[in-house]
Parts: C-alpha cells; sequence; structure tokens
C-alpha cells in the first residue's frame, strides 16, 4: 500500500479555505445589496399604484362606510381634575340605620327563599368510590 502525503494534503485543504473565504468576502456584499434593494421597493409605491388598487374590489373602504368627519375630534382631558364631591357622609346614627335596613332585606329574602326540607327517613345512597379530583390516585 502505499504512503498518504500529508504535506499535499494539508496544503490541498489550505486551497479549499482561502477559495471559500475569498468566495464569501465577494458574496456577502452583493447579497446585502440585493437584499437591500429589494427591500427599498417595499417601502415605496406610486401614487397612481395607490389610487388604482385603493378601488378594487375588497380593498380599502366599504361604500356603505360613513364618511370621516371634517374636524379631528379633540383629545380627551385626561389630567384634568374632577370637582370635590359636594356630599358628606353618613353620620353614625345614618349609618346604623342604612345597617338595620340591609339586615332586614337580606332575612326577608331568606324567608322568601325557603330551603326544602330534608327527610330523615331516607338513608344516604352509597355513590361508589369517588375520588377528589386533586387525588394522587388519579388515572393520569
Amino acid at each position: 500500500m502505499g504512503q498518504v502525503d500529508w504535506q499535499s494534503f494539508a496544503l490541498h485543504r489550505e486551497g479549499t479555505a482561502r477559495r471559500l473565504r475569498r468566495a464569501a468576502l465577494i458574496v456577502a456584499p452583493i447579497l446585502a445589496i440585493v437584499v437591500a434593494s429589494g427591500l427599498s421597493g417595499c417601502g415605496s409605491i406610486s401614487q397612481k399604484f395607490a389610487e388604482l388598487g385603493s378601488q378594487a374590489p375588497g380593498v380599502g373602504l366599504s361604500a356603505s362606510a360613513p364618511q370621516r368627519p371634517a374636524e379631528a375630534a379633540p383629545y380627551p382631558a385626561v389630567h384634568d381634575i374632577p370637582p370635590p364631591r359636594n356630599s358628606v357622609t353618613l353620620t353614625s346614627t345614618e349609618k346604623v340605620q342604612m345597617e338595620s335596613d340591609l339586615v332586614g332585606a337580606r332575612n326577608e329574602q331568606q324567608q322568601t327563599v325557603a330551603k326544602p326540607e330534608k327527610k330523615k327517613d331516607q338513608k344516604a345512597q352509597p355513590q361508589g368510590r369517588v375520588i377528589p379530583a386533586s387525588s394522587r390516585a388519579s388515572i393520569y
């Protein structure tokens, strides 16, 4: 068997790497110029095309859309402080009266919605094995 000439093999590999670097140095700027010119066309549309495109069906505003107002709406006054309130807080007697009214209304509603009475004759029916949702003995 013949011996491999490692020096010529190394020189051959070095030449390939140089060629690849040289090709990358040439191709990279050209590719950047092509991409930049392609993207610059996306940013500028002629006025003629814009007018024709807006009249195409399914593009732009529909015929039933309301017209824009002639005058732009003013921005809402965000930093304006509202006037101070003129109402006074409840006194202690008014608070007691209000609380008693609320408790009376709650009691009246609980009486009108009568809870059904449970029959003592019926025994609790066993429902089989019930596994809570947080149980570790789940099927998953």
